[in-house]
């Protein structure tokens, strides 16, 4: 644990103690713009202090699966540890397909070994438990046998504020672009290459895809959290906050697909994102609060720990650069869920206090159900290891969530 980390953790207590205070104000006063801690795009750079960001969420686990229809039985409350998903629980499948989108557009799928180091869970949160025939082709697709976990393992973290439709974290798959650029990449700098096997360059490719889809989601995300505020009575500078996170977010896939493009050597872009489609605004505000909680003062608390500590391993300047400019949003985006819990609490009395006391009982639940990825660490490129990533997180729970939660709660 390093001094930059421990200065990080600080930064972050700090500021939402800030957004906590701020929302006690606006509670008493009414709408006041100017009051807590800054909004989306303020406070500084990581080295700065500004606290982490988001560029992470938990694993950088998954591929941009599709295909097979989602196990039964066992999925989880809406928990949280690595920025969305319950426990999961019982209930996978034995030899099914599931579909990831090849990591070498024009390169022969992975052969299941490779694959055991690609692609470590699917689009459902589905952990990937044994490989048992394949790869298939289907257009830009590799397809396998698999034995699978029910849904929303909770060792396949979604990253940043996920989009969660049936309890499960939802997300596009990522595909090849119609063009040399693809649709969304925000950033004309390119990562270095050389050194790089081709293998290293698809799991690269493989890792900031799939941050970059749930990048993609979290703009459905806030969208809809905008308007569970409004439906809240909330004051406008939470509303316009949450308007902003979402700006924040395309560019952050943009950021993420730039890099992931890169790697891969031909552009990718998200392909329709059928599940924003299916999107439920939820009525009842302790169902509301519940989910920030979550999946904000929980999820993207925690993601944004993970996120500064990957800013301080990566050297390349292109990784860098995409760090510190998510890094620098993604801090005020968990501000922003503190603040709106605060506000909630003091706006709605008791019985709210009460279901935000809930819903982090089944964060912490949630979080002691998880465990590391099998992500190798590629420092280099700001990708740390399911073990580092892991402990990372733990250490958050116990330096910045946690008395964060009590200083909400008093």
């Amino acid at each position: 644990m390093t001094t930059t980390s421990l200065q990080l953790r600080a930064a972050l207590s700090h500021r939402i103690l800030l957004a906590i205070a701020g929302a006690a104000a606006i509670a008493a006063c009414g709408d006041d713009s100017s009051s807590g801690a800054g909004a989306s795009g303020q406070g500084g750079s990581v080295g700065e202090g500004a606290g982490g960001a988001a560029a992470t969420g938990g694993n950088a686990d998954g591929g941009a699966a599709s295909g097979g229809a989602p196990s039964q039985g066992g999925q989880g409350g809406g928990g949280a540890t690595e920025g969305g998903g319950g426990s999961g629980g019982a209930g996978g499948e034995q030899d099914v397909e599931r579909c990831f989108a090849n990591p070498n557009v024009g390169v022969a799928c992975p052969t299941i070994s490779e694959a055991t180091r690609i692609f470590l869970c699917t689009a459902d949160g589905e952990r990937v438990l044994a490989w048992d025939s394949g790869p298939t082709e289907n257009a830009d697709m590799c397809c396998y046998q698999v034995d699978v976990s029910a849904p929303n393992d909770p060792s396949c973290g979604a990253v940043g504020r996920p989009l969660v439709v049936d309890a499960i974290p939802r997300r596009a798959p990522i595909a090849r672009g119609r063009g040399p650029r693809g649709s969304w990449e925000s950033s004309s700098s390119s990562p270095r290459l050389a050194g790089l096997t081709a293998a290293d360059r698809a799991e690269l490719a493989r890792a900031w895809a799939e941050e970059a889809a749930f990048e993609h989601a979290s703009v459905a995300s806030f969208a809809k959290f905008s308007l569970e505020l409004m439906a809240l009575g909330a004051p406008a500078d939470l509303v316009a906050r949450a308007h902003r996170a979402a700006l924040d977010e395309i560019r952050h896939a943009g950021l993420g697909l730039g890099l992931a493009s890169a790697y891969a050597g031909v552009a990718l872009e998200p392909a329709p994102f059928e599940a924003a489609s299916r999107v439920a605004i939820a009525r009842v505000p302790e169902e509301i609060v519940a989910a920030v909680v979550v999946e904000g003062c929980v999820g993207e608390t925690l993601a944004a720990l993970v996120a500064a500590a990957q800013h301080a391993v990566a050297s390349d300047p292109a990784v860098r650069g995409a760090l510190e400019e998510i890094a620098r949003d993604e801090s005020s985006h968990a501000e922003l869920a503190w603040r709106t819990v605060a506000w909630a609490i003091r706006s709605f009395g008791p019985s709210m206090k009460t279901a935000v006391s809930a819903a982090f009982d089944r964060a912490f639940a949630s979080f002691e159900q998880s465990r590391p990825s099998s992500e190798v660490a590629r420092h280099p490129h700001g990708r740390l290891s399911g073990e580092e990533a892991h402990a990372e997180r733990t250490r958050g729970l116990a330096d910045v969530v946690l008395p964060s939660m009590r200083a909400l709660l008093a």
